[in-house]
């Protein structure tokens, strides 16, 4: 009797319905209901599901286009051993082709997903990291070598482009994630959600075949306490953002593998770095697909850099758990936009912020350029402001394979407020990111010295170079562009002019 009221509850869980009150449920037909729910949610999704191999072998033929970020391109067993056809010239070969599952136990591998039919799979960063091959392998024997299309180690995620991608791949569906408790109004992820894991490991015994399935439920959501500090500080996001604590044991700790809800749809991946047990055997960890986390994978499926906000506030340690402003960046964001100290930020685009996790992951994920309404209390008096957020500044790795087009061999940032701040009567200015060599641009810059990044372009052709994007409006089809530059290093800058080309 026991185990058919679980029944029943679960059925009721997965939509199932139940017989009323005069009949008894039967076990038989709420247990078929329930496996033919997991069996529709895994065949929804199994496609999708794919195994990385990753080499970091330095014998691989250099790639064509060495400078080109995340060309790593494919490998042909033949063509490398004709070079030099000698026997360990052949078994060197055999190790290094990927596209033999068999060679999987030297190599190791992860799991990624399916995010576009196209040929892009999304694996975490950590799995890619100094990768000089990557082979993507697919449910149904195929597969494919692949570039890194776009990457970022602060959010962990990376963007694999498939060179040749399989017919009829199969995207996986993403679902409206809001991370909470049980009680939370809203909330479609919370301790005690069933969900279901799907991964594909290589077995020595058995290679490659379809993805390994496991169901269960998330069990708790967990963060990792850490002290106050300024917003934007260099973090990977497993450290500031929630993870999703799962009791599935099979495969639990493969980092990469697929997290599911009871329809097929996206609801995790999973992150064995997220947290370090060391040889105490725990719980897997996901990394929950909330919105903050589909706008960084929407930026990388594009190949572009992920260019986090940046706010500008220090916060007051002694109003914890409050997020009250303790300091402003000088001519940052949020002191052009009116903030002043001592405001409690209670809310950024009207998600609430209970803590600091709560402040990165909503103003780091709105953007470099976007524009934010911060919601203020002060003495009980409510305001919001609009804030037009800056670009924060880290040094971690990032892979971007789509990038803008060169000013006659010039490349542009956003404003560096956090480590120059503003001089006196600048508003806005973009900063010089990359002269290309043997351009125009290094020869007029190589004049001004050898460090072109101390330059700051305040204006082109007379127009505020406000953000990189408006200067590259500026100056798209021009025949010659006319910069006004000041140099960071001079403690009061007087203007420079420089044509181009």
């Amino acid at each position: 009797m026991r185990t058919i009221c679980g029944l029943a509850v679960l059925a009721s869980c997965v939509g199932v319905g139940v017989v009323g009150a005069a009949d008894e449920p039967r076990a038989d037909d709420l247990i078929a209901a329930v496996q033919k729910k997991l069996r529709d949610a895994v065949a929804r999704a199994g496609p999708s599901v794919a195994t990385v191999v990753v080499s970091r072998s330095e014998h691989y033929p250099k790639p064509e286009k060495p400078d080109a970020p995340g060309k790593l391109g494919g490998f042909d067993l033949k063509e490398f051993v004709r070079a030099n056809p000698t026997t360990e010239r052949t078994r060197l070969g055999l190790s290094l082709d990927l596209s033999d599952a068999r060679g999987i136990a030297e190599h190791g591998c992860a799991g990624g997903v399916v995010i576009d039919a196209e040929g892009y799979v999304l694996t975490p960063y950590h799995v890619i990291d100094g990768a000089t091959k990557v082979y993507v392998f697919l449910p149904g024997g195929t597969g494919s070598y692949a570039d890194i299309h776009a990457a970022d180690a602060r959010a962990d995620l990376a963007v694999l482009k498939l060179i040749a991608p399989p017919q009829k791949l199969q995207a996986v569906a993403f679902a409206d994630v809001r991370v909470g408790r049980p009680a939370d109004k809203g909330a479609t992820v919370y301790p005690g959600k069933l969900c279901v894991l799907l991964t594909n490991p290589y077995s020595s015994t058995f290679g490659l075949q379809q993805a390994t399935a496991g169901f269960g439920s998330v069990t708790n959501t967990r963060y990792k306490p850490k002290e106050f500090d300024t917003v934007g500080v260099a973090r990977r996001a497993t450290e500031y953002t929630s993870l999703l604590e799962y009791d599935i044991k099979p495969n639990a700790g493969m980092t990469g593998g697929v997290l599911l809800n009871l329809d097929g749809e996206l609801i995790g991946l999973t992150n064995a770095a997220a947290v370090a047990w060391g040889n105490e055997i725990g719980p897997g960890y996901a990394v929950p697909a909330t919105a903050s986390f589909r706008r960084i994978v929407d930026v990388l499926r594009r190949g572009e850099e992920v260019e986090y906000g940046f706010l500008g506030v220090t916060l007051n340690d002694g109003a914890r758990p409050r997020v009250v402003v303790g300091a402003l960046s000088p001519g940052g964001p949020a002191e052009r936009a009116g903030l002043a100290l001592g405001d409690h930020i209670t809310h950024v685009n009207g998600n609430p912020v209970e803590d600091f996790h709560d402040l990165l992951t909503h103003v780091g994920s709105a953007f470099a350029g976007s524009k934010v309404k911060v919601t203020l209390s002060r003495f009980g008096r409510v305001r919001d402001a609009d804030v037009t957020l800056s670009k924060f500044r880290h040094d971690m790795p990032s892979i971007a394979s789509v990038r803008p087009e060169p000013v006659f061999g010039l490349r542009v940032d956003f404003e560096d407020l956090q480590t120059r701040g503003a001089p006196a009567g600048v508003d806005s200015w973009v900063t010089v990111r990359e002269v290309v060599p043997n351009t125009p641009a290094a020869a007029k810059f190589k004049a001004l010295g050898d460090n072109p990044a101390r330059w700051m372009v305040t204006h082109i052709d007379g127009k505020p170079a406000t953000t990189p994007a408006a200067f590259y409006a500026a100056a798209k089809g021009r025949d010659k562009v006319k910069l006004t530059l000041l140099d960071s290093t001079e403690p009061n800058p007087r203007p420079r002019e420089l044509t181009l080309p």
